[in-house]
């Protein structure tokens, strides 16, 4: 069989090492004295600093505050021991990041050798999910989906070398990596589905069943050891939110939100399209390969994903990595067939230079232009408000996090959830806001409006299926009609939006803050005085 060209192999080096070089400077640019890029990220860093301090899964409801999430502990129990060695939540979540990045590398490197790939073509192959705007995103932020995927290839990886070696240490170590990758991210299920009908296709029904059967039961024991240590709390969690609030009309469209995410990014986009295809030549061919029904897999999964409200790109990371395999599958066993699958780092390498010119529109610019959510800015924010900075209501739980606070809100999201459920929680929650109890709210805008616009541009805020920010994806309805009742939009530092309680406790009138100047410090709203 001949392989690829000289000339292909360079084209695939050049393009895959482009991406892999836009990856890691975008990484260097954001992360010294970044906070990470989104929300969800400050849940995940909020449960760590919780397991730090003796909390594993905190109530959904308690007189402290509002918990309720759907995140498998594993990924979080590690940063909250981080926490526990000294690390301070962020650099914690910053150094499990690049971890997480580097297992997942060389999984798929290893999955790719695995499949006979040869190693000057499994390289770069390994190193062409970095060209993507969602891994890229994800590495700006903290949270499970680079482990679990690196334990899922892991789990490919290790059922793959025992077919090929019999050495029972090896499915021992496929097991215990795809009992990883459930416990990091409740969905990262591809991969044992994938080995145990693989080995039971192959006749090898007592090493398939095996692979099931153990992890069945050790899901069962480590789920059970969840409850136990969190005392029921973890399955009133899942319960109460694990859904995300699905429903059957919702459920019905999951196609049309994933392909929406997916148009958010180009290169994922193009990389699964040719994958299917190949895919689809390799099935019609009556060859149902490991990295084409692995596809397939990893496909359905992520459907079954984003039938979930509240799905974003982190979720395609499985599925990027599913048509990698299917690229080294075509380049070494039909080379000459595979010529989309050289092309297409080129392009990306392509695309990926014209963002380095100036004025075209980038990861960085666009994070640029919203405000890049920094550590000085949770400091400048401290110093302005004072004592009422220990205790938040803060859209972003990663503020509490910084000055040391536990979060009164765990996970806005959530919070709609268990409002909608309980209107007891809707209540309270709604009395807090009413009486000024926070001493202030911070929310988010990544849209870079200028201080006399950003209250419009919170409110006309739409999620991308177009429900409202605020009230249909965050914070229980009608929270921002209520949130400027009570209080006032005082100062901000891009992309924080601070707002304070229109009276202090002895009813004194309070206006808006002097600001210091835009980015560094605060951002003036009116010509109000401090009511300090």
């Amino acid at each position: 069989m001949e392989p690829i060209s000289p000339t292909q192999r360079r084209l695939l080096w050049t393009g895959c090492v482009v991406g892999l070089l836009s990856s890691v400077a975008l990484m260097m640019w954001y992360w010294p004295g970044a906070l990470p890029q989104d929300s969800s990220s400050g849940v995940w860093t909020a449960l760590a600093q919780d397991f730090a301090k003796g909390v594993f899964y905190r109530p959904t409801y308690s007189a402290f505050g509002f918990g309720g999430t759907r995140y498998m502990p594993l990924f979080f129990v590690v940063h909250g021991v981080l926490i526990r060695l000294a690390f301070d939540p962020v650099t914690a979540g910053v150094v499990l990041t690049v971890l997480g990045i580097v297992l997942f590398d060389a999984a798929l490197f290893l999955t790719l050798r695995e499949l006979g790939v040869d190693w000057p073509v499994a390289v770069p192959l390994a190193l062409l999910p970095h060209a993507a705007v969602s891994f890229q995103l994800l590495s700006l932020q903290v949270k499970g989906d680079f482990l679990a995927a690196a334990l899922n290839l892991g789990g490919i990886w290790c059922g793959l070398r025992y077919a090929r070696r019999r050495a029972a240490p090896w499915l021992v170590a496929c097991v215990l990596c795809c009992l990883g990758a459930f416990l990091t991210k409740l969905t990262a299920v591809a991969g044992a589905v994938l080995i145990s009908g693989w080995l039971w296709e192959r006749k090898d029904r007592r090493a398939a069943g095996a692979v099931g059967g153990s992890l069945a039961l050790l899901a069962a024991l480590a789920l059970g050891g969840v409850y136990w240590a969190s005392d029921g709390r973890a399955l009133a969690s899942f319960r109460a939110v694990a859904t995300g609030g699905m429903h059957l009309g919702y459920a019905v469209a999951a196609p049309v939100w994933l392909l929406l995410a997916a148009v958010q990014d180009p290169v994922f986009l193009l990389v699964v399209s040719v994958a299917a295809l190949y895919s689809v030549d390799a099935i019609r061919h009556k060859a149902w390969t490991v990295p084409a029904t692995y596809f397939w897999l990893a496909a359905g999964v992520t459907v079954v994903i984003f039938s979930s409200p509240g799905t974003d790109t982190n979720h395609l990371l499985d599925l990027l990595a599913a048509s990698v395999l299917v690229f080294g599958e075509r380049l070494t066993h039909a080379p000459r067939t595979a010529k989309l699958a050289v092309a297409l780092p080129v392009v990306f390498a392509g695309l990926i230079a014209l963002t380095w010119l100036p004025g075209m529109i980038s990861i960085k610019s666009l994070i640029e232009k919203g405000g890049k959510p920094e550590r000085r800015s949770v400091a400048v924010i401290a110093r302005r408000l004072g004592p009422a900075a220990h205790d938040l209501l803060s859209e972003n739980p990663i503020l509490p996090v910084e000055l040391g606070e536990r979060p009164r809100v765990l996970d806005p999201f959530n919070l709609r959830l268990l409002a909608s459920q309980r209107p007891d929680i809707a209540a309270d929650f709604g009395a807090r806001i009413a009486r000024g109890q926070f001493g202030a709210v911070v929310l988010v805008d990544h849209t870079g409006a200028d201080p006399q616009h950003v209250a419009a541009a919170l409110r006309a805020c739409r999620g991308s299926e177009g429900d409202r920010c605020y009230g249909d994806l965050v914070f229980p309805p009608g929270f921002l009609e209520l949130l400027e009742q009570r209080y006032a939009l005082s100062f901000v530092v891009h992309p924080f939006v601070v707002y304070e309680p229109r009276t202090s406790a002895t009813g004194v009138a309070l206006g808006p803050r002097a600001g210091t100047g835009r980015g560094v410090g605060a951002v003036p709203i009116g010509t109000g005085f401090s009511g300090r």
